[in-house]
């Protein structure tokens, strides 16, 4: 059998793995559904069976789960590919039926949040934080603000031996113009994706994406442009920006909200950022350190040191009534 590593099924451009249990457990609708994507695996790579990927480190196995609209996906295998880390999956079972909006992108509902954790290891940037000197001011200025120094450390990585994590994916470059297009900024001012960039995707259960979603600072700022009467959001891209929580301030500073929506109850939506440094000259950025931080790394993404890139992080809160426990009140 071909090399399981590297692998994309050009019929359904992901990198699903088909093994000989998943075809003989399918009704003759589903067969007839997945044929042709099955017909090119065989081609191209063959039928496994699952004993032949159990453990086999060119393959990751996704658990069973449900989509946000109510989908079974079942559990399978996917192929890993080379590159940044071992969690570097190229669109992961991206948007089927010509998606057009990000609510069938596959950045809310991913699949790579069923990795099995347990086969992953914990990000680990002592490393960069020992040989770099800007990483480890990095480490000793950020010491009690864990996103804005990971943000940070992402950067200085180049994303060349990034460490696997189990709570984020990184998107090619090559990735960029998918993005732009099913996020609708292909065109917008200040938030269309540079074709050169990396993407850094959290799951939505991810620790960065809930300590967002808890920010009181976020959620009024979101909530703001709700409107009560149409009961719909003013606008698709709201702007929001952070100074209470120093954490947030440092890894976000400001950011744009995508596809607001309240489904239920819950509001959804999606945090967009860049994470890049505009050169500051003549004014400073609240104390002349933190200038100069900013300055350093405004010059240092000219260079091979650090890389620009954005960020997508799925936002949910809960917005029900006065009424309601365990939210808060918006609605």
């Amino acid at each position: 059998m071909a090399s399981l590593r590297n692998f994309i099924n050009v019929i359904t451009n992901d990198n699903r793995l088909y093994t000989a249990e998943d075809i003989g457990n399918m009704t003759s609708k589903e067969f007839a559904s997945n044929e042709k994507a099955i017909n090119y695996q065989m081609t191209n790579l063959g039928i496994p069976r699952e004993s032949e990927l159990t453990g086999n480190p060119d393959v990751v196995y996704v658990h069973a789960y449900t989509r946000d609209d109510g989908t079974e996906v079942k559990a399978h295998y996917r192929s890993k590919p080379d590159g940044v880390g071992s969690n570097n999956y190229k669109m992961d079972g991206v948007a089927t039926g010509g998606a057009s909006n990000v609510d069938n992108f596959n950045i809310e509902n991913s699949e790579i949040k069923n990795i099995d954790s347990t086969s992953m290891k914990l990000t680990n940037f002592s490393q960069l934080e020992t040989s770099n000197p800007f990483a480890k001011f990095n480490a000793e200025k950020n010491a009690n603000r864990p996103d804005a120094r990971e943000l940070m450390n992402i950067a200085l990585s180049g994303f060349e031996n990034l460490p696997e994590h189990p709570e984020f994916n990184v998107f090619q470059p090559e990735a960029v113009e998918y993005v732009n297009n099913q996020l609708n900024i292909q065109n917008s001012k200040g938030l269309s994706i540079p074709k050169d960039w990396h993407g850094v995707i959290y799951d939505k259960n991810s620790g960065f994406s809930k300590r967002l979603s808890n920010s009181p600072e976020l959620r009024t700022q979101i909530m703001s442009k709700y409107d009560k009467k149409s009961k719909k959001f003013t606008t698709n891209q709201i702007g929001i920006g952070f100074s209470e929580d120093k954490n947030l301030n440092y890894s976000i500073g400001h950011g744009t909200i995508l596809n607001p929506r309240i489904e239920n109850g819950e509001f959804k939506g999606i945090l967009f950022d860049k994470y890049d440094y505009n050169l500051h000259i003549k004014e400073y950025l609240k104390t002349p350190e933190v200038t100069f931080y900013n300055n350093v790394m405004a010059v240092m993404q000219y260079t091979p040191f650090a890389k620009n890139y954005y960020v997508i992080i799925p936002i949910k809160f809960g917005v029900q009534n006065n009424n309601e426990k365990n939210s808060q009140s918006f609605i």
